[in-house]
């Protein structure tokens, strides 16, 4: 009895041993992860409350994913599995936009996350990606539906030429996307 207890038990420790050495090899060392970037603003602002909160930013399901996703042609993409999100991209996207509106719009409060009943004086975006694409050529497309408050539902496609169709180039490029996005808010009277 004692001598299949102990056989058990060492099974047992190569099971898991196994299993630990399996989950080790998934790993991928070798993961470049690629962040949104905030940057400076320009023009004058014709935003006019004292407090911007984002409301909902929803992205297409093609991108909202851990993957860079790179177009090749008109019907295939590319998942680029080594360049990854350090977070998701629509928490990204959501943190980079709110800092660009920030950098934009000094002296005033920009929220990220607009709560449930955002008070008097505060103004909710609310943004719709219907396409957030980076192409094998470097050419990155973003194009979005957002209404500042009670006012018209907008529609902007902004584009942007990365240097090439490297991810590093590709992730700046729509970085300066989102700042486009930001301009173009700020800008609304």
């Amino acid at each position: 009895m004692t001598a299949l207890r102990t056989a058990f038990h060492g099974m047992r420790r190569a099971a898991l041993a196994g299993l630990l050495l399996a989950l080790a090899a998934c790993q991928t060392p070798n993961d470049r992860l690629y962040t949104l970037a905030v940057l400076p603003g320009t023009g004058a602002a014709g935003v006019t409350p004292a407090t911007l909160a984002l409301g909902s930013v929803a992205l297409p399901p093609l991108v909202d994913r851990p993957q860079i996703v790179r177009r090749i042609d008109a019907n295939r993409v590319e998942a680029l599995e080594f360049d990854r999100w350090a977070e998701p991209l629509a928490d990204g996207l959501r943190a980079t936009l709110a800092g660009d509106l920030a950098a934009r719009l000094p002296g005033r409060s920009v929220l990220p996350v607009a709560g449930a009943a955002p008070g008097a004086g505060v103004a909710v975006l609310s943004v719709t990606i219907l396409k957030f694409e980076a192409e094998a050529n470097g050419r990155v497309v973003l194009d979005a539906q957002w209404a500042l408050g009670s006012g018209p539902r907008r529609r902007d496609t902004l584009e942007v030429q990365a240097a090439n169709g490297e991810p590093a180039a590709l992730v700046a490029a729509m970085s300066q996307a989102v700042a486009l996005l930001a301009d173009r808010v700020v800008a609304a009277r």
